[in-house]
C-alpha cells in the first residue's frame, strides 16, 4: 500500500522513527541498520512495508530498497514476523544475513533472539535460492559510526523487539558490565550484544 515515505525525520530511537510527510507523522519500526542512516532534522526517504497482524497494522521502515526486499523475503517464511525480521536485520547487515541464509549458517541465525533451530532451518531452506537473486551491497570495510545513545534507548529497542522490560534492563546491565563489551556506550552495540547472548 505504501511504497515509501519522503519527509523530515522528526524523531528517532533505536527501533522506531517518526517521519513527517505532508503534515502527518508516520511512525515506522526500523532495524538498527536503518537507524544508523536516519538523522533527526533531515529529509529522508524510508521504504516501507505495511504489516497487519490480527487487524493491527504496523509500518516497517528501511533505509534502502535492498533491505526492504530482504525483509519481505524474511516475512514470507512461516513463523517469522516483524520482530524476528527486524532482529535479524539489526544483528546482521543485509549482505551478511543473505550470505548466512544462502550458505545454510543456522548457527549464526540462531544467535538472534527469537530464532530457534526450526526457524533457522526454514529460513535457509525456503530462502537459499532467493538470496542469490537479491542485489545487496557489501558492507563497508570501515563500518559506519554508530550513534552514541543511552542504555534506556537500548532497553526501549529491546522491548519493541519483544523483550519484557525487566528482562531487557537486566540483559543491558549485564552487557555493560562485561569487560569484553566492544561498544558499551552505543545503543546499537548494546542491542546487538543482547540479541547475541
Amino acid at each position: 500500500m505504501y511504497d515509501h515515505l519522503l519527509g523530515e525525520v522528526i524523531e528517532k530511537q533505536t527501533s522506531r522513527a517518526v517521519v513527517r510527510c505532508g503534515g502527518v507523522g508516520y511512525e515506522v519500526r526500523i532495524s538498527l541498520e536503518s537507524a544508523t542512516t536516519l538523522k533527526v532534522g533531515t529529509t529522508a526517504q524510508v521504504f516501507t512495508i505495511l504489516h497487519v497482524v490480527d487487524g493491527t497494522p504496523s509500518l516497517l521502515g528501511f533505509a534502502t530498497r535492498a533491505e526492504r526486499e530482504l525483509a519481505r523475503k524474511l516475512l514470507s517464511v512461516s513463523g517469522v514476523g516483524p520482530s524476528i525480521a527486524l532482529a535479524l536485520l539489526s544483528v546482521f547487515a543485509p549482505h551478511d544475513l543473505a550470505h548466512a541464509i544462502a550458505h545454510g549458517d543456522t548457527a549464526a541465525l540462531k544467535s538472534v533472539k527469537g530464532v530457534g533451530q526450526k526457524t533457522a532451518e526454514r529460513l535457509c531452506l525456503e530462502l537459499r535460492d532467493a538470496m542469490a537473486k537479491l542485489d545487496l551491497p557489501t558492507a563497508d570495510a570501515a563500518g559506519r559510526p554508530l550513534p552514541s545513545q543511552s542504555a534506556d534507548d537500548a532497553i526501549a529497542a529491546l522491548v519493541t523487539l519483544g523483550f519484557a522490560e525487566k528482562d531487557a534492563r537486566d540483559k543491558v546491565d549485564k552487557v555493560r558490565r562485561r569487560a569484553d563489551a566492544p561498544v558499551t556506550g552505543d545503543t546499537e552495540g548494546l542491542v546487538k550484544a543482547v540479541l547475541q547472548m
